[in-house]
């Protein structure tokens, strides 16, 4: 390495510094001058395949079948001819810690030199955000957009803002010298204010520049009518702009987030290639860095923009002794999606990340690829609106949102939404839309699928457009005191995230489970590349069933050749389950050419399926190190079937050899030694999804069936069932061995989805949300009636005592027929909920007492261990007699703000649960407002 690379590098303009010391990035002056070529950076409109050529190299037949229908059919374009949102949308911005406010994060309605600030009014939601109405939730309409503040030494240049975020530090408890946010102000101290920094940064525009300044200004934001549906930005002043850090070799500071404290900030910088030494070890690095975060020294003040010059790749994160103990993304190394360690130093092989609030978990995007690449004769398209194959895209990695964190034990997953509607890039507007021939119907038809909001070629003037398609971020579970506010699937841990273009709610149960053993929502694994010496390339590896070559390194990993080849490749069907508690299958292993998984958020039970044509299987490797979990466990999956011939078809083939037929809708079967053992009457419809699932108790000799969550049959085997040990698992077609007709099994055709595994028993409750419901007793209603008494009386005994119930009927609401058609807020007319009673019985939190004893709650205890680390140890549950709730540093997940300041409306909470807040208007005290006073009832 050239001796002079380590020289810190300063400017003469003041407090801006290149980075440049040991354990900061460094950049060599020919990654500079080769940045002209760096024409992605600003459009990301690159050219790249012909529009419509087809692939070379036809991929076998079996590979070009289509799928059938999907039963439910979702529309993934986003936006219709009208450039009307299609789905219920929240802006994702960058927020004020009480999620109130909101920045765009790229630039303002040009896209450049303006900030727009958004205000988020949860009050004015009348019903909840995922199964109301189409289009902007939640938010003002009427954004307030001011000119970007740029420095005195700027104003004759013709730099351009980049990436913004807000900066500030609004606690959950009193801090000495706090002020938080916001303040009652205006004339008459009804309005809310809010001081905040402003981070962004700039770049000059000239071509061939590639260099990014950091800057920081105090902003103060006026609110009228504040935490009404009526709030209104009505003032934004800006300070003059204090200088920070120059990131050479980089157009921007993209994506940015910074920690509610002020201290860790995180975003990107482009993927070029930069030089870094290990502070810890001293080992020199050269990668192309993308993901990267900095901490501010501990004597610095929170939010100030000169105090982050120190920066470093994301993966050093769980190796830093500054975060480690003190943010769950530090909680443990990070390791790709089949769990292979990333190791201290490496790039994290993603981009446009997001940090949450906490810094527990980090989103980032993994998926490349465009539409226009792909071939005609396997996916047959045409424009929406003549002339759109004119305009294309660049193979970036910015869609595919994973998370890695303390929730997922530090290993990325690939998440299943609408958060990831489409893989290829296609543009936003209509005019970019494609009608692409994805599935075929019962008659060999062709069934055409539309396209688009994947990424943008043009900037759409839509309401709430954030001016890029694949920024990530959310409010948590901050406005949860608006009942319509909250989450309404039926989990624990659930977050309303957006991208630029999409809304959805996103679970993380599955994930904190540390005793989960396989958990395939049928997206693809995504790993890296890397060289021979095993450096990562930084470029995302998805394993869709399509082949991709790599050529040299570009100047950045957005601009290296990445070219589809045509040959199919082997499908990795993703495992998302994190636990370090044992080894756990790598992925599910779809052999090359035998299906594909799909590019669109089609074909499952909510996002992506998996079509199994019955000739075709999912092979799960059981390592040695997970053989001999023998304890109880659960078992579960979608199916959808499409066969009505009478045939018997293998759906699953545990490692002992013993099975799980269907008789198309009709009939299960359990099979040993190729005879039938055990056979159920299903009863089930005549089309669509049902759930199987199954409890295996008394040492894999107990299996009872759960049908659409609930329990339908029971049977006591003489021999053990469903076994772990060492071996393979099959999803679809068994084993490669002869049956006694001397032929091999016909596998199982149709969709399937949410396929699990877990080593360990469930309540009711969780078992009904595994197939996406919630358990209700039984009321007046004739329906549901009917529903339950197809179950066993034995079924509803044991539901009644799970909540000390004698008699009644029981039945685990559910209704595949669509996307949030059965959810916490639309409990059949006459029956009631029993989620809390099963899975909170300790309960309810009540305002001045103590937390419940939650330490011998089996509900708890199924993500909180001894070995958990932070808030996901056994404390979090332990009984404290010296603190009352709205007292406890522990907050439940769905639990809103702890602290409210400024102007409270009257009336601002309405009586529910709690008392509500006081009728008249009033100013909040300095120490702020407990919320829980007013939203929890009282002993």
């Amino acid at each position: 390495m050239d001796p002079a690379s380590t020289t810190p590098l300063r400017r003469e303009t003041g407090a801006g510094q290149a980075v440049g010391p040991t354990g900061q990035f460094r950049f060599g002056a020919g990654a500079v001058r080769a940045a002209v070529t760096l024409c992605a950076v600003f459009s990301f409109q690159c050219s790249g395949s012909a529009p419509g050529a087809a692939i070379p190299g036809a991929p076998p037949a079996a590979y070009n079948e289509h799928p059938g229908v999907p039963a439910i059919v979702r529309d993934v374009s986003m936006v219709n001819d009208k450039s009307d949102w299609i789905s219920p949308f929240v802006p994702g911005t960058r927020m004020t810690n009480d999620g109130r406010v909101g920045l765009r994060i790229q630039g303002g309605p040009s896209g450049a030199n303006e900030w727009r600030f958004t205000l988020y009014r949860p009050e004015a939601l009348r019903e909840p955000v995922m199964t109301g109405p189409a289009g902007l939730r939640m938010t003002d309409p009427q954004p307030f957009d001011i000119p970007a503040r740029l420095h005195p030494s700027l104003e004759a240049t013709e730099a351009t803002v980049r990436h913004n975020l807000i900066c500030e530090t609004t606690a959950e408890f009193a801090e000495e010298g706090e002020r938080p946010n916001p303040y009652a102000c205006g004339d008459a101290l009804d309005h809310d204010c809010y001081d905040i920094t402003i981070i962004y940064g700039t770049t000059p525009v000239e071509f061939g520049s590639f260099v990014a300044t950091m800057w920081g200004a105090r902003a103060t934001i006026q609110v009228s009518d504040p935490k009404t549906a009526n709030a209104r930005i009505v003032n934004v002043e800006v300070a003059e702009p204090v200088e920070g850090a120059t990131i050479l070799a980089s157009q921007e500071f993209s994506e940015p987030s910074v920690t509610l404290d002020g201290r860790l900030l995180t975003g990107r910088v482009g993927g070029a290639f930069r030089d870094w030494t290990n502070p810890n070890t001293g080992e020199e690095f050269r990668r192309m860095y993308d993901l990267m975060y900095a901490m501010l020294p501990d004597d610095a003040e929170p939010c100030d923009v000169t105090g982050w010059t120190d920066f470093h790749p994301m993966s050093h994160a769980p190796f830093d002794a500054q975060l480690v103990g003190r943010y769950g993304i530090a909680a443990y190394p990070f390791r790709d999606s089949e769990g292979m360690l990333i190791e201290d130093g490496e790039d994290m092989g993603g981009s446009y990340p997001w940090v949450d609030r906490e810094g527990t978990n980090l989103f980032m995007t993994g998926m490349p690829g465009t539409i226009e690449e792909q071939s005609q004769e396997e996916f047959p398209r045409r424009c929406v609106v003549e002339g759109c194959e004119e305009r294309t895209n660049a193979i970036d990695f910015d869609r595919g949102f994973l998370v890695a964190g303390l929730w997922t034990h530090g290993r990325l997953v690939h998440l299943d939404s609408t958060l990831n509607n489409v893989d290829w890039a296609v543009g936003l507007e209509p005019r970019d839309h494609y009608l692409v021939d994805l599935y075929q119907s019962d008659e060999g038809e062709p069934f055409a699928v539309r396209l688009g909001s994947s990424r943008y070629v043009a900037r759409a003037p839509m309401p709430g457009w954030q001016n890029n398609t694949n920024i990530l971020d959310s409010q948590q579970n901050l406005p949860n005191h608006v009942p319509e506010a909250r989450p309404v699937t039926p989990r624990d841990v659930v977050w309303v995230m957006s991208t630029g273009v999409a809304t959805d709610e996103i679970v993380f149960d599955d994930f904190l489970d540390p005793r989960a053993f396989i958990l395939s929502n049928m997206q693809p694994s995504i790993t890296q590349l890397r060289f021979p010496d095993g450096a990562t390339r930084s470029i995302p590896r998805p394993w869709n069933g399509q082949t991709r070559e790599a050529g040299d390194p570009g100047i950045i990993a957005a601009l290296t050749p990445y070219e589809l080849t045509g040959e199919p490749s082997d499908v990795h069907i993703q495992n998302g389950a994190t636990t370090l508690e044992f080894e756990v299958p790598a992925y599910g292993l779809v052999e090359a050419g035998t299906g594909r998984t799909e590019p669109v958020a089609l074909g499952g039970v909510h996002g992506r399926g998996f079509w199994l044509n019955g000739s075709n299987r999912i092979d799960y490797a059981i390592p040695a190190g997970s053989a001999g979990l023998t304890g109880n466990a659960y078992v579960g999956i979608f199916v959808d079937v499409r066969t009505t011939e009478g045939a018997s078809r293998g759906l699953l083939t545990f490692p002992d050899g013993t099975q799980v037929r269907l008789v198309d809708r009709s009939t299960l079967q359990y099979v040993s030694d190729e005879r039938v053992v055990h056979e159920v009457a299903l009863g089930a419809g005549e089309t669509g999804w049902m759930h199987l699932g199954w409890y295996v108790r008394n040492d894999h000799q107990e299996i009872t069936l759960l049908l659409d969550g609930f329990p339908f049959d029971r049977w006591e085997a003489t021999q053990a069932f469903f076994s772990l040990d060492e071996g393979h698992l099959f999803v679809g077609r068994g084993p490669d061995l002869a049956n006694a007709q001397g032929t091999n099994d016909a596998g199982f055709r149709g969709w399937i989805d949410d396929f699990k595994v877990l080593i360990h028993d469930l309540d009711p409750e969780v078992a009904c949300n595994h197939a996406r419901g919630t358990l209700i007793a039984v009321g007046d209603n004739q329906e549901w009636e009917a529903r339950a008494e197809a179950y066993p009386e034995w079924a509803h005994e044991q539901a009644g005592a799970a909540v000390g119930q004698t008699s009644g009927l029981y039945a685990c609401f559910h209704d595949y027929t669509g996307d949030y058609r059965a959810t916490l807020a639309n409990i059949p007319e006459g029956s009631t909920s029993l989620r809390d009673a099963i899975t909170f019985p300790e309960g309810p939190l009540r305002a001045g007492a103590p937390r419940p004893d939650s330490s011998g709650n089996g509900f708890c205890l199924s993500c909180h261990t001894e070995s958990g680390i932070g808030p996901m140890g056994l404390d979090a549950l332990a009984f404290r007699s010296d603190l009352s709730v709205e007292q406890d540093p522990r907050r439940q997940p769905m639990q809103p703000m702890r602290r409210v300041f400024g102007v409270i409306p009257r009336n601002w909470i309405p009586n529910g649960e709690g008392p509500g807040s006081p009728e008249e208007a009033f100013i909040a005290s300095d120490e702020g407002e407990l919320v829980d006073l007013w939203v929890l009832g009282a002993d």
